[in-house]
C-alpha cells in the first residue's frame, strides 16, 4: 500500500486499521516523510516475538557466516605478543594503572 499522509490516516481511521489487517503495514507521512506504520495487532505481536540478540550472539552467527566457528587461533596471546608493556610508563607496567 502506498503511503498515507497523517492527516487523511486521522481522518479514516478505521479505514486504514482494517487495511493494515488485511494487508500488511501501512507507512504514515509528514510533508512526504515516512514517519511511521500503522501495523495489525498480528503483525506486532510476530515482530516482538523473536527475542533480540546479543552483541556475542551476532559475533558468533557472523563468524559462522564466514566459516571461522572453528577457528582456534588465540587472539589473546597474539595481542598480548605485540604489545609494548613498557608504553604505560614503567618497565613491567601491563596497564596504565598497575603500580599506581
Amino acid at each position: 500500500m502506498n503511503a498515507v499522509p497523517i492527516f487523511e490516516a486521522k481522518n479514516k481511521l478505521p479505514f486504514f486499521i482494517h487495511k493494515a489487517e488485511t494487508e500488511g503495514p501501512i507507512p504514515i507521512t509528514r510533508r512526504n516523510k515516512e514517519v511511521a506504520y500503522l501495523v495489525s495487532k498480528e503483525d506486532f505481536e510476530a515482530m516482538n516475538a523473536s527475542p533480540r540478540k546479543s552483541l556475542a550472539d551476532k559475533l558468533h552467527d557472523s563468524r559462522v557466516e564466514y566459516g571461522l566457528e572453528d577457528d582456534d587461533f588465540d587472539y589473546t596471546e597474539y595481542f598480548d605478543s605485540i604489545r609494548d608493556r613498557n608504553y604505560f610508563g614503567r618497565p613491567g607496567a601491563e596497564h596504565l594503572f598497575d603500580g599506581v
